[in-house]
């Protein structure tokens, strides 16, 4: 359904976990608004597809892979947005891990490295590199997606739980 809240002509964003759900629905919301849609995600061919129904509704997108958990990949993405469009306007944090649904106190350390370092850490670096670019071209808006588990734990998703509580405190910092 076509809705004109806001024009977001002329904008740049990048959208994180964009390949499929709550992401996509977010970049389809923006390119629909007017804004270039970078759709980002781990797998490009999941990310080419987003972008691909993007422009067949006749908005404006392009696919990206990043891994947010990943430094390298995290400074590539952004080099790469200020060496082909020279500013980044939107940036949405949505990405997220959540590998292990079971008691906190048998939760092993793979898992709780893999969520704190897309979750916290993928959305602070993530947002810190959009910051700088936005800061040279005068500003810009970072979104991020936390959960209500970050309120309120999720029964069986304590670390998943503690990593939306840091990103809704990101948020507010």
């Amino acid at each position: 359904m076509a809705t004109n809240l806001f024009n977001l002509e002329g904008k740049i964003a990048l959208v994180t976990g964009a390949s499929r759900g709550i992401g996509e629905s977010i970049a389809k919301l923006l390119a629909e608004q007017g804004a270039h849609v970078i759709v980002s995600s781990r797998k490009i061919d999941d990310c080419q597809s987003v972008a691909d129904a993007i422009g067949e509704a006749g908005g404006s997108a392009e696919a990206w892979a990043c891994h947010v958990g990943d430094m390298d990949q995290i400074k590539e993405t952004f080099e790469y947005i200020g060496n082909k469009h020279g500013k980044l306007d939107i940036l949405v944090n949505n990405a997220a891990a959540n590998p292990y649904f079971g008691h906190i106190l048998d939760t092993d350390i793979s898992a709780y490295n893999k969520t704190v370092d897309v979750n916290i850490r993928g959305y602070f670096f993530m947002s810190a590199e959009a910051g700088k670019l936005m800061r040279k071209n005068g500003g810009g808006a970072i979104v991020n997606t936390a959960s209500i588990n970050g309120l309120q734990p999720g029964m069986m998703q304590g670390i998943y739980s503690i990593t939306k509580a840091a990103v809704i405190n990101m948020t507010k910092a």
